[in-house]
């Protein structure tokens, strides 16, 4: 007997290899036939890459019904037992190409842009999307993967789905092995803030909030791990940029490869999402490396994060509430060291790799059982 295939879809490959593996590895340790289909850019180590034609950055209705063609094709040719979907362009191509007979696993990792964007057409967008994904939803062979409890009731709509059918992840995990905690730096305070440059990920708060800490006569830095994200219609600009450069403590620095290492050069981990989250894995990171966090209620940040202790919690887009949260912590080197402690024990309680391969194995199981 042949053994069960498992087909993840996702947009880039490079994502599924620096969030997913894990999730990968699980796959293939319960036994299945393991493929990734996604515009191919590096490669999988051990896993079979299927090279999609997909425009990450493109919600064009043309593009995509051109897109979905394509996996529907692909889905028709590969007949997969499982299709797990990463992420909201993915899980909407596969709900436009139909189950061609497989049980699928739809897994929203944030609603992004069309959770926060104020323009009409998006709005509509994001309807017509949970619509779709509601209705599919409707077959037992299918299930919700979430990372925070509002993306459910956004898609629920008021219907609500059989707990069965939805699994609530940890995000996707981190390894607490590969990230531990290191003593402070010497001073001055550094705030990480680890986050792709795009208006949803709130930089530009941070660096208001540090400039305003400077000017109280504070001597803070602010160092920002990211790339501007051009495919994206809310990534930051040049003048942007520009104007973040020039602001005093401030230091871009680009795409960071040693993410440990960057925190162990930080003394407090910022994160003022305005919305659009999943469960940040950067907030995840941080928690592993010891640092206390600053973020806001954003569902899957202030999930997340226990207020007053292991972090503080403050309202999106509240830059004076922000500067606050961050004073405190400025100023409190006991109160740091509490809250990053706590912050470790609250992802090695729950947020793992182990936990999130251990719930994506269970959904995957209760799919093949129906």
């Amino acid at each position: 007997m042949s053994a069960r295939k498992l087909l993840f879809l996702a947009t880039e490959d490079w994502f599924v290899g620096s969030h997913f593996m894990p999730l990968v590895r699980r796959a293939q340790a319960d036994g299945f036939d393991v493929a990734v289909a996604a515009r191919k850019s590096n490669g999988l180590d051990g896993v079979r890459v299927i090279d999609m034609p997909f425009a990450r950055g493109s919600l064009s209705p043309p593009n995509l019904l051109k897109e979905a063609g394509a996996v529907r094709a692909l889905l028709r040719a590969e007949r997969p037992d499982i299709v797990h979907a990463i992420a909201l362009k993915p899980i909407a191509l596969a709900v436009l190409a139909g189950s061609q007979g497989a049980a699928r696993a739809f897994a929203l990792t944030g609603r992004g842009y069309l959770a926060v964007a104020p323009a009409p057409w998006a709005r509509s967008a994001a309807e017509v999307l949970r619509l779709s994904l509601r209705r599919a939803l409707s077959s037992e062979r299918t299930s919700l993967v979430v990372e925070n409890l509002a993306d459910r009731v956004w898609v629920e709509g008021g219907q609500a789905l059989p707990d069965a059918r939805v699994v609530l992840m940890p995000g996707a995990g981190v390894d607490a092995d590969a990230f531990k905690p290191a003593p402070e730096p010497p001073a001055p305070i550094v705030i990480g803030l680890a986050a792709r440059l795009v208006w949803s990920k709130g930089v530009d708060l941070a660096v208001e909030a540090v400039r305003r800490l400077n000017a109280e006569g504070l001597d803070v830095r602010l160092h920002i791990a990211g790339a501007p994200d051009y495919d994206n219609p809310e990534g930051a600009r040049e003048e942007e940029l520009t104007r973040w450069r020039a602001t005093p403590g401030v230091s871009l620095l680009g795409r960071v490869q040693d993410i440990s290492g960057f925190w162990a050069g930080a003394h407090i981990a910022c994160k003022p999402s305005r919305g659009g989250e999943g469960l940040p894995r950067s907030l995840l990171e941080a928690a592993a490396c010891g640092r206390p966090i600053v973020t806001t209620d954003a569902p899957g940040c202030g999930d997340f994060v226990p207020d007053g202790v292991a972090g503080i919690v403050v309202p999106r887009g509240d830059v004076d509430a922000l500067t606050e949260g961050l004073r405190k912590l400025v100023l409190n080197a006991d109160l740091r060291s509490r809250m990053g402690a706590a912050a470790r024990a609250h992802l090695i309680g729950g947020y793992t790799e182990r936990h999130a391969a251990d719930a994506a194995s269970a959904g995957w199981a209760r799919l093949l059982s129906v």
